[in-house]
């Protein structure tokens, strides 16, 4: 067993952390338009699927509030269907009739991949000792895509914000994948600097950054996923 220091247990981010989604919101939102004969440039949808459609948008409101009793699909789908009628990409009917396929395109797994250095991570951290868990603001399939990329195997506790009344950074949801760690024993490990890193010091854990430029000058950082065993060692 290698020697972790004083960090026993990581708590990781998903998206743009573990893995990532070929293509995300804005360019699904343009496929399926296309498929349905609207023609709409990146750039003209990316204000629609960029605003407060997601639960993720805002974390202190509760999915009580949000969804207000609505199912999660139907709700997302919805609200960018209104947001590109809004924005006068499309009429409201077209917009509704394209987003009816986005919960299954965007669920389909052909889409979803892990980085290169991931498994490899995970394994050395799971042979150094570590206890991992996984916490992510995401959709109410993800736990079947995080299982079919191989996840399932490293992380016995996996917090998904669609399960839950709200979304990361919350207190709730970090208390949550926090579980029976000791908090002074463990970090989270994301590529959000503000929902990621603040989110957990502020919690009373330690972060990593990871991946995204580390504009700020965290201490904390590693620009690949490889780098985070040799880190932990110094934390």
């Amino acid at each position: 067993m290698l020697y972790m220091g004083k960090i026993k247990n990581v708590i990781f981010d998903f998206d743009m952390t573990l893995g990532f989604r070929t293509t995300m919101w804005t360019d699904t939102v343009k496929e399926l338009l296309l498929e349905n004969n609207v023609y709409a440039t990146s750039e003209q949808i990316r204000p629609v699927t960029h605003g407060g459609v997601y639960p993720w948008s805002d974390p202190a409101v509760s999915h009580a509030d949000f969804f207000k009793g609505g199912d999660w699909w139907e709700t997302v789908s919805g609200n960018i269907a209104d947001g590109l009628a809004e924005n006068g990409i499309c009429s409201l009917k077209e917009a509704q009739t394209a987003m009816k396929g986005l919960r299954d395109r965007f669920c389909d797994t052909r889409y979803w991949k892990l980085f290169p250095d991931t498994l490899a991570t995970l394994e050395k951290l799971t042979e150094s000792g570590c206890s991992l868990a996984l916490v992510s603001n995401h959709i109410p399939e993800a736990r079947d895509i995080f299982n079919h990329l191989g996840l399932g195997a490293y992380f016995p506790r996996m917090v998904i914000s669609s399960e839950e009344e709200y979304e990361k950074p919350h207190p709730a949801v970090l208390e949550k994948a926090l579980g029976d760690f000791d908090k002074d024993k463990t970090v989270l490990v994301g590529d959000n600097y503000f929902a990621d890193v603040l989110g957990a010091i502020r919690f009373g854990m330690g972060a990593v950054l990871v991946r995204k430029p580390n504009v700020t000058g965290y201490n904390y950082y590693c620009k690949t996923l490889e780098e985070l065993p040799s880190l932990l060692k110094r934390m």
